[in-house]
């Protein structure tokens, strides 16, 4: 198994799991409460960002909706093609501006994007804290 192809098969692995326990926070039912799990956690959705084999972060352009990311959700992978469906995630900073700056992002919110995408050109996987999905915007007065 050459360097390319074992790159692949460890990046469809790896959004493989991620969409696995996205499914199970998602499907779980508890006879008395309910879907638990995505109480506990607050969200159903495992963010993420990809890094191409040149080292920038993928980003893909809604051209709909008129932003730009660098997040996501898995939405589908078909592990024998290494080929995954992605849902773009909107990034926001503390003042409900757009951003893509990492260190800028206090919100990910969740949109109806998605784009299908050959996993051949990414090397890693980094990802976010699931935590960014539920923030509220709260801005305290200075005085």
């Amino acid at each position: 198994m050459g360097i390319e192809k074992g790159r692949k098969h460890f990046v469809c692995e790896a959004l493989y799991d991620i969409k696995a326990l996205q499914d199970i926070i998602t499907d779980f039912h508890s006879k008395y409460y309910g879907q638990l799990l995505v109480k506990i956690i607050g969200s159903d959705t495992i963010p993420f960002f990809l890094i191409t084999h040149n080292g920038a972060h993928l980003r893909l352009i809604d051209t709909v909706q008129q932003f730009e990311t660098e997040f996501f959700r898995i939405e589908a992978i078909d592990i024998d093609r290494c080929r995954g469906t992605i849902s773009l995630l909107r990034a926001y900073d503390y003042e409900g501006n757009e951003t893509n700056v990492i260190a800028d992002v206090v919100r990910l919110e969740r949109t109806s994007t998605e784009k299908s995408i050959e996993l051949g050109s990414i090397s890693a996987i980094q990802l976010l804290n699931p935590d960014l999905l539920k923030k509220k915007f709260i801005i305290e007065p200075k005085w």
